[in-house]
């Protein structure tokens, strides 16, 4: 049975110029570390990307969490330990206490229409919840767009961040590490995201997407916008049932082949 919804962040249930903000929090941090390391903010900044990119791409053998592997790729490339204490404290400074403040007209990050509601939904029908944003970012950067998006009283079983992450989306073994955390199987969670490239997972694991995007993708569950995710809910979960039934009987006829 469904017994969890798990929700993207960023133009799911935070409406944002992720662009404009990824460019703003790369340049402020780079520009930082070039203060620290005497060296050049352009080229500092580059490095900053190469890193983000390299933790981005999928292209892993490690166990390390995002944290660990991104820290080691900036002191490989520029020699700054981001664990030096002095270093860490110095970027969660600027992540809890300036950042939050750079909410512009361009990043302009506000709640989702919708996105109260949609929880609400999903909490008022006994389903357990968590937010399974791409754990890219350290969870005080993470927590910045939650109190852009009025997220923090929200009750999320687990916020996928850096630190506790080892891959990023759409790799399954993300999201299958993310739902194992929650002792939950692929079959009884859906996934609701807006991104048709990271929020179905890849290779397909069983996990259902909702997806409420531009366009209607093939592999998504049911396709919306997400002020109408709430209202539409037993509609989701008849779809989610008869896609998990499809599933099984699919199964079956190739193990009987």
């Amino acid at each position: 049975m469904l017994k969890a919804v798990v929700f993207d962040m960023d133009d799911t249930l935070l409406s944002i110029n992720l662009s404009a903000f990824i460019a703003v929090f790369a340049r402020d941090e780079a520009a930082l570390l070039a203060d620290i390391a005497r060296k050049s903010p352009l080229s500092m900044f580059a490095t900053f990307g190469a890193a983000l990119y390299a933790l981005n791409n999928g292209e892993r053998n490690d166990d390390d969490t995002n944290l660990a592997f991104f820290q080691k790729q900036i002191e490989r490339r520029c020699g700054v330990p981001l664990c030096d204490p002095v270093i860490a404290d110095v970027l969660t400074y600027y992540e809890r206490e300036i950042l939050p403040g750079k909410n512009d007209g361009i990043i302009n990050a506000r709640p989702r229409e919708g996105a109260r509601e949609a929880i609400d939904a999903v909490a008022s029908r006994g389903l357990r919840c968590a937010l399974l944003t791409n754990p890219s970012f350290s969870r005080a950067c993470i927590e910045c767009r939650m109190g852009w998006g009025d997220m923090l009283d929200m009750p999320f079983e687990l916020v996928t961040t850096m630190e506790n992450s080892t891959r990023c989306k759409p790799t399954a073994d993300y999201y299958l590490a993310s739902i194992a955390k929650m002792g939950l199987e692929p079959q009884e969670v859906l996934m609701v995201g807006n991104d048709p490239r990271r929020d179905f997972p890849s290779p397909d694991c069983g996990i259902q997407t909702a997806y409420v995007g531009n366009g209607t993708p093939v592999r998504a569950t049911w396709a919306g916008s997400m002020a109408k995710f709430a209202d539409s809910f037993n509609e989701i979960e008849e779809r989610f049932y008869e896609r998990r039934e499809q599933a099984a009987a699919a199964n079956a006829h190739a193990s009987n082949v």
